[in-house]
């Protein structure tokens, strides 16, 4: 998986089950947000979804859709709509000029799967019952915002999502991340150092970090300590594996840039 959790989930889910976003800072739009009214009832329809969009494959054309990004998806548990799903799948509606239902959820990058069905459904069939999440914290990219090349940290162009003004991603503190996906930054298991200091090199280098963090944790924890322990104990990064190569990052399970120099887990 190329996938990350960096914090506990419990506000989407807790949101799922009182019907409230307000206690949610990452709601992406403020219109989005959702209050409970006062006799406890919820003020609108149920919510059943969250997801990030991707704004990086936004089509040209304004009468298409903008996708669901294919790295995180938190739901509400639901046989109803797993069967709902596969009904459309089967009916396999998807139109060259339209998309899902030909409505606009299509052809962009992923349209004909997850990034195209899953806005089609939440949008389309059941409008109101998914939530987008801001990018920056939940499913973080490291992606340039704008449309413009980012030249000397400085960004260039106009908002992706079509806002006036949009804060960088790649601005983001390392501890407010939520969950990562790792597209532009590559896969964590490449070995690559990042070591250039541009905006986006500086927080895929720290997301690599948390990575082989997590990684030698798990490791310790076979052996019946924990990182956090070990660390304390030392006063200093703990170093696992037996690698050299940026040790500060990859805690020693690479030996070189690149797959080759990865040092994958072993099982007895």
């Amino acid at each position: 998986l190329d996938t990350m959790i960096l914090k506990p989930l419990d506000e989407l889910f807790d949101a799922t089950t009182k019907g409230s976003t307000t206690h949610i800072d990452a709601v992406m739009w403020p219109s989005e947000h959702r209050k409970v009214g006062t006799d406890g009832n919820e003020s609108s329809s149920s919510i059943n979804a969250f997801f990030t969009r991707d704004y990086n494959m936004r089509a040209a054309s304004k009468n298409r859709h903008v996708g669901v990004q294919g790295g995180f998806l938190a739901l509400r548990p639901s046989m109803d709509t797993f069967r709902e799903f596969q009904d459309i799948i089967r009916e396999g509606d998807f139109r060259l000029s339209g998309g899902w239902g030909g409505l606009g959820f299509g052809p962009f990058y992923g349209s004909m799967t997850f990034q195209g069905i899953i806005p089609y459904y939440y949008d389309a069939l059941h409008p109101g019952t998914g939530v987008e999440l801001n990018r920056c914290v939940y499913n973080q990219m490291a992606d340039n915002p704008r449309t413009g090349r980012t030249v000397n940290d400085v960004v260039n162009g106009n908002c992706r999502d079509g806002r006036d003004d949009c804060e960088d991603c790649r601005d983001q503190k390392i501890e407010e991340v939520k969950s990562a996906h790792f597209t532009l930054c590559q896969k964590p298991w490449e070995c690559l150092p990042h070591f250039t200091n541009t905006v986006q090199h500086r927080l895929c280098r720290k997301l690599f970090g948390e990575w082989y963090r997590i990684r030698a944790d798990f490791e310790l924890s076979r052996l019946g300590k924990t990182l956090a322990s070990e660390e304390e104990k030392e006063g200093r990064v703990v170093m696992v594996g037996e690698g050299k190569f940026h040790k500060e990052v990859f805690r020693g399970f690479c030996r070189s840039s690149g797959k080759k120099g990865y040092i994958p887990m072993k099982f007895d």
